[in-house]
Formats: C-alpha cells, sequence, structure tokens
C-alpha cells in the first residue's frame, strides 16, 4: 500500500489545476483534488508507520503539520511517529498544542479519536482504541537500542549473517520506553565525542546501565566497528584483567586461535584483545565493573594505550581511577514538587516513569488530581531512583497509590531518623527491595534467596532441582508468582528463562547468607550443572549437537559459577569430572581460553596425584592446562611440551572411555612435531567401538597424506571421514572434512568439485557449531571461483572472507586472503595492487612472526613478496624476500612439504627472471618431489613455464625437471636464492 501510495504522489506535478487556478469552475475541483492528495499523503505516511519507518517520516510529519495545525490526522500521526522514536513526551506536547489550537480558532475538543491517542501514549496501550484505516496502531515499544543483556538477546543482536557479514553491535532493542534522561543522554554523547574513557557511577538501580546503552546506541553507525555491550556482572572466573579481557573477546566472537595441529602457543587474553583491537574504531560498554575493578581498570589502561581508536564507556558504583578516566556521575530523575498538579507533576522524569510503568502493569493508569499528591509523595520518597520507582510501580498492581505511598512511608523512616554513615540512595534502594521481600510469603523468600546462585538466569528445570530442596510448594508456581512481582524476569519465549536484576540478585544472596544454607544450594547447583554437562557431552558428536550446543552455550556463566563453587569448597572431584564434560564443546567453540582458566586451577587443587577413581578425568585437565597454558606461561620446546603431556597421561586407564582421553596421546606426539609416531597412533584408532573416533583418526591421518603428497589416499581417507561424521549426525566433523576435500579439490585441479564441498561447508558453518571455519571456507571458496574464471566473485568472497577473519581476530586467516587475493592481481598482471595485497598481509604477519601458528603465513608472505620484487626487477630485494622465507619454515609443521614447495616455487620464479632457467625448471622439479605431485593450476608454476619452455625447449626443460625431482626434503630446506 506505502509504495502504491507513494508511486501516485509521485505523478502530481505542483498545485491542482495550477494554470486555472483563479476561474470560478476550477476552484472547488482544486480543492476536492488537493484534499485528495493531502489524505493519500496521510495513507501513505500512516503505511509506512506501520512498516516501522518512524525515523524518516519526523521531518515530514513536523512540516505537514506545521502547515495544517488543525488537522487532527496529521498531528496523530505526528504523535505516533513520535511515540515510536522514543519521544513519547514530545508525542503529548504535539496533543496539548493541537488541543490549544483547536480551542481557540474553533472553540472545540480534540476528537475522541486523538484523545484516545493521547491516552494510548499516556498509558503505553499498544492496543489501537479507534482502529480504522486512518491510524495505524502504536508499536508495542519504542525502537530504542536498550540493554537485554540474556544469551538469547546477545545472539539474535551480535550474529554474523551466513559467510561472514559484520555484525555492529549486540545492543538489543528496548523493551521499556526510556524516561527522563534526554539532557544525560545529550551530555554523555558530547563526552563520548570528546574523550576516549568515560565512567558512569552512581548507586545501584540508577540505571547507569541503561544510559550506558541509550547514549551508546547512535555510535553505531558511526564506528566502523560498532559498539559492543559486555557484561561484567555474573563473571566469577579466576585470572584478573585475562579474565575481563576473556569475557571482551567472547562478546566480540573472537574464538581462541588455537590452529589445531599447527598452534603450540596461544596469546594471553588481554595481549590478544589489544592485538585485536589495535585497528579498530570500536566502543566497548563494559557495564557492572565494580567487583572487578582492578581487573577493569588494567585493561581498560592497556586496550587504550594500545587501541588509539577504541573507546571504552563504563558503568560502576565508583571511578577506575586510571589517567584519563572522565567520571559521569548518573543523577536521579527530576523530582516533582510538593503539592504539584497533574500537568507539573507530569513535567518531572520520576513521576513519567512512574505514570509509565504503572500503566504497563494496571491498563487504563492515568495521573489525576485524585492520586497526583500520593504519586508525587512515592516519586519524593523514593529519591527518584528509577529502579526503586520501578519496583513500586509494580506494586500497584495490586494496591493504590494511597496504600503504596503509606507503606513507603513507614519503611523508609530511617532516612530521617537513622544513621547517615551510608548513602542515602544506597538505604533508599535497600528500603524499597526490603519492602519488596516482606511482601513475599515463605516460600516465594526461600526460592528468590535461592534464586541468587544462578549467575545467567536458569531455565524451568535449573530452578526446580536447585531451588525445590525441602520446599512443599511447587517451585515453578512461587517463580512465576516472583515473575508477576517483577522480582524475577522471564525470558524467552519456546524455552523460558528465569533471572534477577543484578541488585535483586546481591540482596537475595545477602538473605540466603542469612539463612545458613548457602553451601548446601552452591553445592546444589555445581550438582546440576555437572549433571547437565555429563549429561550433554556424548550428543556433542551426534544428531543433535546443535541442540545441545545452544543449551551449553546459554549456561556458560552458570558453568563458570559450579566451578567457583568447586574451588572455593575444595570439591575436586567435583571439578576433575565436570572439566571432562565440558572440554569437547570448548574445543568445539574455541574456548580454550576459557578452558584453561579452570582446568590449571583444578589440576593446581587437585595436586600430583588424581583423586581415586578419577585418573582418565585428572589426565584431561592436566592436559587441557598444559596444552593451553604451560606454552603460554613457560614457553617449553615443542618437544618438551609433547613429553610433557605424555608423562601426564601416564595416569589414564588403559581403555580410556572419554574420546578425547583416547585421542591424547597421538595429538600430544602430533604437538610435539613427531608425525610418525603421531600418525601410527591414529592408525590404531581404527575400527574401534566408538565410530566417531575413527573418523576423527582418519581426518588426522588424511593430513599425513596430503603431507606425503598422496591426494588419492588423502581424498579416500577424507570422504571416508565425512561420511561417518555425516552418518552420525555430527556437524562439526563433516564442515572440518569438507575444508580437507576443498583444499584436495583444488590441489587435484576440480575446481566444480572443490566449490560443491566449499558450499555445503559454508551452511554448516552458518549453523554456528564452530564460529572459526566461516572465513577460510569463504576464501577457498574464492580460489575456486578464480580457476573457474569467476573473478570479480572471486573477489567479493575474498573481501568477504578477509572481513570475517579480521572481525574475529583471526589473522593467519587474513594473511592467507590477502595471499589469495595478491596471486589473484598478480596473475591478472596488476603488480601494484598484487603488492598492496601483499604488504597488508605483511602487516599481520610481523607483530607476530615469532609464533608457531605463525610461520606458515611468514613463508607464504615473504615468497609472495620475493616473487613480486622479482617480476617488479628488484632482484636483489627478491633474494632478501625469499632468504627470509626460507628462515622461517618450520621443519616440524604437519604442512612442511606444502609450505616448503611454495617456497622453492617462488625462487623458480625469480631464477627464471634472473635468466637462470635450467635452475628454475629443476626447482619446479623440486617443489614436485617435495609436495609429492605437479599442481597445475599455481600461478607461479605456470608464470615459469611461460618464461623457461620458449628458451629451454621441452626436452631441455624435462630433463632440467627430473634433476630437480631427485631433491630430497633436506635439500630443499637447505637451499638458498
Amino acid at each position: 500500500r506505502a509504495a502504491a501510495l507513494r508511486g501516485a504522489l509521485d505523478l502530481w506535478r505542483g498545485p491542482a489545476l495550477a494554470d486555472v487556478a483563479d476561474a470560478e469552475f476550477a476552484r472547488a475541483r482544486a480543492a476536492r483534488l488537493e484534499e485528495l492528495r493531502l489524505t493519500a499523503s496521510e495513507d501513505r505516511m500512516a503505511s509506512e508507520l506501520e512498516l516501522g519507518e518512524s525515523g524518516s517520516l519526523l521531518p515530514e510529519l513536523e512540516a505537514l503539520a506545521t502547515a495544517h495545525p488543525l488537522r487532527e490526522r496529521v498531528r496523530g500521526l505526528l504523535m505516533r511517529a513520535l511515540y515510536a522514536a522514543g519521544r513519547p513526551a514530545d508525542a503529548l506536547r504535539v496533543y496539548e498544542e493541537t488541543r490549544e489550537h483547536l480551542a481557540e480558532h474553533l472553540g472545540v475538543d480534540p476528537a475522541p479519536e486523538l484523545s484516545a491517542l493521547h491516552l494510548s501514549i499516556l498509558r503505553r496501550d499498544v492496543v489501537d482504541p479507534t482502529p480504522s484505516r486512518q491510524t495505524p496502531p502504536l508499536p508495542a515499544e519504542p525502537a530504542r537500542p536498550a540493554t537485554d543483556t540474556t544469551p538469547a538477546g546477545k545472539a539474535v543482536a551480535g550474529a554474523a549473517t551466513d559467510g561472514g557479514a559484520k555484525a555492529r553491535t549486540n545492543l538489543s532493542a528496548a523493551l521499556t520506553s526510556f524516561v527522563g534522561r534526554d539532557e544525560e543522554v545529550r551530555q554523555l554523547a558530547k563526552l563520548l565525542d570528546e574523550s576516549r574513557l568515560v565512567t558512569l557511577i552512581g548507586p545501584g538501580g540508577a540505571g547507569k546501565t541503561r544510559l550506558a546503552s541509550e547514549a551508546a546506541a547512535p555510535l553505531v553507525d558511526r564506528l566502523p566497528d560498532g559498539v559492543w555491550f559486555v557484561p561484567l556482572a555474573p563473571m566469577a572466573a579466576p585470572g584478573g584483567a585475562d579474565a575481563v579481557a576473556q569475557a571482551v573477546l567472547v562478546t566480540l566472537d573472537a574464538p581462541d586461535l588455537m590452529r589445531q595441529a599447527e598452534a603450540r602457543t596461544a596469546p594471553r587474553p588481554l595481549d590478544r584483545l589489544t592485538d585485536l583491537l589495535a585497528t579498530r574504531r570500536i566502543l566497548l560498554v563494559l557495564d557492572n565493573c565494580e567487583h572487578v575493578l582492578d581487573a577493569v581498570a588494567a585493561v581498560a589502561d592497556r586496550v587504550l594505550a594500545a587501541a588509539p581508536h577504541a573507546r571504552v564507556l563504563a558503568t560502576s558504583r565508583e571511578p577506575l581511577g586510571i589517567t584519563g578516566e572522565n567520571l559521569f556521575p548518573v543523577p536521579s530523575l527530576a523530582l516533582p514538587p510538593s503539592g504539584a498538579d497533574p500537568a507539573t507533576a507530569l513535567g518531572h522524569a520520576a513521576t513519567r516513569l512512574l505514570a509509565d510503568r504503572a500503566a504497563a502493569v494496571r491498563p487504563g493508569f492515568a495521573v489525576d488530581d485524585a492520586n497526583v499528591a500520593d504519586l508525587v509523595e512515592i516519586c519524593r520518597a523514593l529519591d527518584g531512583i528509577p529502579l526503586a520507582i520501578e519496583l513500586a510501580a509494580a506494586r500497584l498492581r495490586a494496591l493504590t497509590p494511597a496504600q503504596v505511598a503509606a507503606r513507603l512511608g513507614d519503611r523508609f523512616r530511617l532516612l530521617t531518623g537513622g544513621s547517615r554513615s551510608a548513602l542515602p540512595r544506597h538505604r533508599t534502594l535497600r528500603a524499597v527491595v526490603d519492602w519488596s521481600w516482606d511482601l513475599l510469603d515463605d516460600a516465594e523468600r526461600t526460592v528468590l534467596a535461592r534464586m541468587s546462585v544462578f549467575a545467567s538466569g536458569a531455565t524451568p528445570e535449573a530452578a526446580e532441582r536447585v531451588c525445590g530442596r525441602d520446599l512443599a510448594a511447587d517451585v515453578i508456581d512461587v517463580v512465576a508468582s516472583l515473575v508477576d512481582k517483577s522480582l524475577v524476569m522471564a525470558d524467552g519465549d519456546a524455552e523460558p528463562r528465569y533471572r534477577l536484576l543484578e541488585t535483586v540478585r546481591v540482596y537475595a544472596r545477602e538473605r540466603l547468607d542469612e539463612t545458613g544454607e548457602t553451601a548446601a544450594v552452591r553445592a546444589e547447583h555445581a550438582a546440576h550443572y555437572l549433571e547437565l554437562a555429563e549429561t550433554a557431552e556424548p550428543h556433542l558428536r551426534r544428531g543433535d549437537q546443535l541442540l545441545w550446543i545452544e543449551r551449553l552455550t546459554a549456561e556458560r556463566d552458570n558453568f563458570n559459577a559450579a566451578f567457583q563453587t568447586v574451588l572455593d569448597t575444595g570439591d575436586v572431584r567435583t571439578g576433575l569430572r565436570l572439566v571432562a564434560a565440558l572440554v569437547w564443546f570448548w574445543l568445539m567453540r574455541d574456548l580454550e581460553r576459557e578452558a584453561s582458566l579452570w582446568a590449571i586451577a583444578l589440576h593446581e587443587a587437585a595436586g600430583d596425584e588424581p583423586p581415586p577413581g578419577l585418573g582418565e578425568e585428572y589426565a584431561l585437565c592436566a592436559f587441557v592446562a598444559t596444552v593451553v597454558a604451560k606454552a603460554d606461561r613457560d614457553g617449553p620446546a615443542p618437544e618438551l611440551l609433547g613429553d610433557t603431556i605424555i608423562e601426564l597421561l601416564r595416569f589414564l586407564p588403559e581403555r580410556p572411555r572419554h574420546p578425547m582421553a583416547v585421542l591424547a596421546r597421538p595429538i600430544a606426539r602430533l604437538l610435539a612435531g613427531d608425525l610418525s609416531e603421531a600418525a601410527d597412533g591414529f592408525r590404531e584408532l581404527r575400527g574401534h567401538p566408538d565410530p566417531w573416533i575413527e573418523w576423527i583418526a582418519e581426518t588426522m591421518l588424511t593430513f599425513n597424506a596430503l603431507n606425503d603428497g598422496d591426494l588419492e589416499t588423502a581424498h579416500e581417507l577424507a570422504h571416508r571421514s565425512y561420511t561417518g561424521f555425516r552418518s552420525l549426525g555430527d556437524r562439526f566433523g563433516m564442515g572440518v572434512t569438507l575444508l580437507v576435500l576443498l583444499q584436495i579439490a583444488l590441489s587435484r585441479g576440480r575446481p566444480d568439485e572443490a566449490i560443491e564441498y566449499g558450499e555445503e561447508a559454508r551452511r554448516y558453518t552458518s549453523q554456528g557449531v564452530n564460529p572459526d571455519q566461516g572465513s577460510i571456507v569463504l576464501i577457498n571458496l574464492a580460489e575456486a571461483r578464480a580457476a573457474l574464471g569467476e573473478t570479480d566473485r572471486a573477489h567479493r568472497e575474498l573481501d568477504e572472507g578477509i572481513g570475517a577473519a579480521l572481525r574475529i581476530g583471526d589473522y593467519a586467516d587474513a594473511t592467507r586472503g590477502y595471499l589469495t587475493q595478491a596471486e589473484l592481481h598478480q596473475h591478472a598482471d596488476d603488480l601494484a595492487s598484487a603488492r598492496a595485497s601483499a604488504e597488508r598481509a605483511l602487516e599481520l604477519v610481523e607483530p607476530r612472526v615469532t609464533r608457531s601458528d605463525f610461520l606458515q603465513a611468514a613463508t607464504l608472505t615473504y615468497s609472495r613478496l620475493g616473487i613480486l620484487a622479482a617480476l617488479e626487477g628488484d632482484l636483489e630485494r627478491a633474494a632478501e624476500w625469499h632468504t627470509l622465507a626460507f628462515q622461517s619454515i618450520d621443519p616440524k609443521s604437519i604442512l612442511v612439504n606444502h609450505t616448503l614447495a611454495k617456497a622453492v616455487e617462488g625462487l623458480a620464479v625469480l631464477s627464471a627472471v634472473r635468466g637462470d632457467h635450467e635452475r628454475a625448471a629443476e626447482l619446479l622439479g623440486t617443489a614436485h618431489a617435495v609436495i609429492g605431485f605437479r599442481d597445475e593450476q599455481g600461478h607461479d608454476r605456470r608464470r615459469v613455464m611461460a618464461l623457461v619452455l620458449p628458451v629451454l625447449g621441452q626436452d631441455a626443460f624435462d630433463a632440467a625437471y627430473e634433476r630437480g625431482r631427485s631433491a630430497t626434503r633436506e635439500d630443499a630446506l637447505a637451499l638458498t636464492p
């Protein structure tokens, strides 16, 4: 309807019948046509309002309302647009202006439709009181960003689309109107423009979180890397600044980059975060910092020093206390004066908030002469603190304003006659929660206190298990009652999650401590999440994998709380079992750093020997702690790391049950660079009773075959693994093997086949099993597109893949993308663009050249720069680059042959440009010998052939080529420019 009306209105050219406007016969017809035009414009704007386009309509509606001050429909549409844009106060002002115009010029009141709309805005009634085609319904809530920090809200807001499309924020749409902070938002926005570190300070319940989100939301479109909300309230992990940095990395969807067999070290989370943000234009909103203040201060100080374009907006009850911090105290809402009439009272933010929230729980509620005195008293008694006002408003469902005011007066007598040593606002907030607590019955108090042990909300099953001990009442009925009283929040539709506001949770935790049952409830909480993890563990490798990944992801904060419980109580047995149950989940979701924090702490708590009967769990815990952390902390040589792991694995039983325990020994040999022993270990797992273990072993053997250049065997093994994983429904395994099959197809010169594998792998990465695969799938697909001549599409997918890799900080994959881009430009003889891409790769490599997971990237980058220098005629610089390439080769890498062959081909290009044609042909043969097959698709190989064959002739070329094929890998490693 909107499109049709737009099309019709676009056909108008100036006023109706303009050339005969003064003629008597034309006046009535022109007036009718202009009325039709205006009505069509109103219909079109009403339709666009229904489509949610209020923001773009506001200027036009404001102009139209100014031109037609007595036209009530236009005024009503403007009111709706203002309300939808989060400006209900302005909408109410439009109504008052219209009422005054009508009274002054026509002597009438507004029509019932406009009056009903006015009432709807006052009480936030989403139902149109007078439905007609002329008035689109009010939106349920103003469409403004807010701070829904539930896992579901964050996942929806922050998820990347298929192929790595970049999300700009995880701020969620507002669930309620934002009242009374327009000036604070303006001031804070100005401060954020001028400063890189701003801390909102104030007591709990003052509205710091919501204000931060409202002020940050407009920056989403101004900062290329967006605005990211990091909730720190549920964080209980050990690790200080690294734990806070890890929380930020998780929010940014930046996986820990343990590059499977290639990675033997990993940066600390704080180093990784500063590395990730170094070039980003981004705003981090760090919420609820007070309980981790020193750690947040360290993170903010480091990030702001290392990332010149990053900004931090923190909320805390006290300052961070570091250089450059700008404090922004969050004041209470403006209070109405005693004795105010309804109009005056509604001119103050505290009354508007109370009226807004009261209308949400009590339809038809409005501020009038009968209740205004009590409402003013409530606002003033609560000092204008938003959370206190909202809790009071919730009680207006069951009590009158007079009854609420009387209760508040009794409860807050301390404000005038008690101790003044505490902050008044803190006492007021505690009094409000005290009062809410006193209204509960015994069962409600018990459940609310026990709910405080949940760090990120609870499913109904978890609430029943943890809160139902020795409780006669039905737990879910009690929770539903608490939801009605606004003390428990219910999120989600299909499967609800129950959570407490943080202030309520802290208060309830204190009440739980008073009962003396905190230890028992925390133990029950840990037992429940251990049971959940152990139940989920085998499903992570089967057809319902996605469902269980989603469940475990939603409970990450609760798992962390359970780990804290077992460490606080010394319950090492539960802790070791929990590590074993979660280890594969952590690895699938690239959460190795989180895994290491708990594994290290538990390994230290357990000591040098496992508890009786838990040798396997102890060994797995030690394995995780050592693989992820020891190399990071102590930096041992790979051989020593592998030997350390093997020594720890002596605690494994002869026949381990856990799949990761079964795979641990050959993986340890692989990490130590002992490829032959690792391959033997994987071969022994063929025919294992657990088919998933067999398919993992076959996949690892595929890499061995690839390194040996046996493409046929590699394809057979990878295809067998893929078929096996598919029979199990394991999308993670399918995704990994499809990537391998894609690479093999490219090496065999079958780009069509590679695209089929890549598109299927892309579907699985979009399902979110492993966030680290999307970028490399796109980069490999781009190679296949280019081989088919689809150059433009190849470049588009490369840009997308590189962007996705940079977004999550996967600089190894981003480097691979830039090098592929450089190769495509080089093949098109665009050497300037090729050099620009290669230099971008170099910018990523140089700061990380000492890391084991970047050695291959360094070799390939130096080699590409050497090739480009040779083609540009700078032979001396080319030789320097190739020398660096050979110096960076890791002879113990699982893919050393592939990397070495590429480096040798680079030397062949240099020799051909120098005119040393026989050596160039020999080097092509050496590359063939190293990698085990002739790579007919390689651009560098074809460039050498084009330079050498016309000079040597086929016979001489073949002879030189065969001489090169007699070289060994050791000969190739010893080559120099």
